[in-house]
């Protein structure tokens, strides 16, 4: 009986993708609803872990995101060699409080005045790719791309 299970709604992608990160599985979307399986005993946890979504690092990578997707190309020239080209990359290296310069096409490109910044902008750029935020990334990439449906 404690572990019947239930559906709950959520409604912003970011939670979404923050909750899906906890292991609570998907039962569908209906129009920008994202319905989860919960069991019972895990209701107060998972009603838990949408508060604590806007207090943690992830909803500030997703503000970086959405602050970057805003962007309009930068109509003059950029003097800087250090850019990257993955969205969610550029909202790593921000918040890890490197300055963005500006957008030319789809790249981004810092400001980067020594060769220590210059090797940790690197190091930033390649663990990105193993990191948390690249998974939690790749998941509302997932969840915005599925139809409508509920099991």
């Amino acid at each position: 009986m404690l572990n019947e299970t239930s559906q709950r709604n959520v409604q912003d992608l970011g939670v979404a993708a923050y909750v899906l990160m906890q292991g609570f599985p998907l039962a569908g979307r209906k129009d920008k609803t994202f319905v989860f399986y919960v069991k019972k005993d895990k209701s107060r946890e998972f009603e838990d872990l949408k508060t604590a979504y806007l207090f943690s690092e992830f909803h500030y990578f997703d503000h970086c995101l959405m602050g970057l997707k805003k962007l309009e190309e930068y109509p003059f020239g950029i003097n800087s060699n250090k850019f990257v080209t993955d969205l969610g990359a550029a909202a790593f290296l921000l918040m890890h409080k490197f300055k963005l310069l500006g957008k030319k096409g789809r790249s981004f490109y810092f400001d980067i005045n020594s060769k220590e910044e210059e090797s940790q902008f690197d190091d930033l750029n390649l663990q990105y790719t193993s990191s948390v935020f690249h998974d939690f990334d790749s998941k509302l990439m997932s969840l915005k791309k599925i139809g409508e449906f509920i099991r």
